[in-house]
């Protein structure tokens, strides 16, 4: 049932996906779900492994057609399996995900480059680049903002200095008041 009302995306929220890979990509696709996505990537990058904790939703999607070969299925919790080495890009369809932050850090250890994701605004689709460098949160004066520990905000201001490209531009911070409550790493 909560596959059928939540989970689903529908066939332009693939395509925007597929766009973003490149034929030498390794991908995790994490909640791959009835693997309908992890199929269609397998055809523009070198390798996909796709994890999902239901096995009755991967034998489904194991039923509408044969396995391509450059696709490795897990079936585990993607909380708790290891996740391959060599990964360059993974994808996080999750709107309502709660466990964003170890999946970035379990990411970040196996030295993944992007993230392609709906997870921190809980709409669209967004690449992120894991290894790029960040804000410090209280260097941000104006406009949005998202962390690497999943919040997203903005920042008001005086409104004489809000703009079209500061309304436009996110702001990658680290440290923010969701995962920094007291400040201590902020500086």
């Amino acid at each position: 049932m909560w596959e059928a009302t939540w989970a689903p995306y529908d066939d332009a929220t693939y395509r925007e996906v597929l766009a973003l890979l490149h034929p030498h990509d390794v991908l995790l696709d994490i909640g791959a779900g009835d693997l309908h996505l992890a199929y269609r990537a397998a055809a523009r990058v070198h390798r996909v492994y796709a994890i999902e904790r239901q096995p009755h939703v991967v034998a489904r999607g194991r039923r509408a057609g044969p396995r391509p070969p450059n696709v490795h299925v897990i079936v585990g919790d993607a909380r708790w399996v290891p996740f391959p080495p060599h990964i360059t890009v993974a994808v996080l369809l999750m709107r309502h995900c709660r466990h964003f932050p170890l999946y970035v850090r379990k990411l970040q250890a196996t030295r993944c480059r992007y993230l392609i994701t709906n997870a921190r605004w809980g709409m669209g689709v967004e690449i992120i680049d894991l290894q790029a460098p960040r804000l410090p949160f209280h260097r941000v004066r104006l406009g949005w903002y998202a962390c690497l520990c999943g919040a997203v905000g903005f920042i008001t201001g005086p409104p004489e200095d809000l703009t079209q490209e500061a309304f436009r531009q996110v702001h990658e911070v680290q440290s923010c008041p969701a995962c920094d409550p007291d400040g201590i790493r902020g500086g």
